[in-house]
């Protein structure tokens, strides 16, 4: 099934999907004409673990030079960020936010809007894993050094891999080969919260994910990322969105 079309003016969507593939992959990649982003993903590898009779979707919008101009001024330059190919894997707000694509039931000119608003979403998503640049590192001096910033980047994909039982900051650093001190001052610095708070955002953005597929409990919920216990999670859930687990499966 292939389905495509034209979101606003310098805009395009398509969507194909096909037998699975077992891939989940996230591109950036600049063209001729603005940038286009590709994204690969299997839903049931991600909820379900693996499934012969899975589905695989493929995500394509392109943003024409002429539309990304829109959102900046002569003063700025920001979108230059994105002239280079970049890959990321699904982070848990990637995965939701192509969960919704996919599932999307609106028609007409409320899907169009619908759409940009998730093709910008995604494209926020690149820029917050490619936010590193020097002036964000004046203040840990050893991040000017490409090779300690790319531990730093590691240490995020670690976590991303192993959130339902993340290692320690101990293990953290020793697996990246930098001392903890370092790992925790250079992920605040790069990432702009701490070890511990980027850990809990994304078990809950994975959460939110799988409350939504109404295919899970709470309880199973809880169990997929880590926590020991219903309560527990509930009680970290509703810190975090300001609503009970099973108010959000109610909606």
């Amino acid at each position: 099934m292939t389905f495509s079309l034209q979101v606003k003016k310098g805009l395009h969507f398509s969507l194909a999907s096909f037998p699975s593939i077992k891939t989940n992959s996230s591109y950036l990649k600049n063209t001729i004409n603005g940038v286009s982003m590709l994204i690969q993903f299997t839903p049931s590898d991600i909820l379900n673990g693996n499934d012969s009779n899975a589905l695989s979707y493929e995500i394509n919008f392109n943003f024409h030079h002429g539309y990304l101009k829109e959102f900046t001024t002569e003063a700025e330059n920001n979108l230059q960020q994105f002239s280079n190919d970049m890959q990321h894997d699904l982070c848990p707000n990637t995965q939701m936010i192509l969960h919704e694509i996919i599932n999307c039931k609106l028609q007409h000119s409320f899907r169009n809007m619908f759409l940009e608003s998730k093709a910008l979403a995604l494209l926020l998503c690149f820029q917050k894993y490619y936010s590193v640049n020097e002036s964000d590192c004046a203040s840990c001096k050893f991040l000017t050094k490409p090779v300690e910033k790319e531990k730093i980047m590691k240490a995020k994909y670690i976590i991303l891999k192993q959130l339902a039982s993340p290692p320690t900051i101990q293990e953290l650093s020793i697996q990246i080969g930098i001392n903890q001190c370092y790992l925790k001052k250079g992920f605040k610095e790069v990432f702009g919260v701490t070890v511990y708070d980027f850990v809990q955002e994304q078990r809950m953005l994975k959460a939110k994910m799988l409350l939504s597929s109404n295919e899970y409990s709470v309880a199973q919920v809880a169990d997929e990322i880590g926590f020991s216990s219903k309560s527990n999670f509930s009680t970290a859930f509703k810190k975090y969105t300001g609503i009970f687990p099973s108010e959000l499966q109610h909606n």
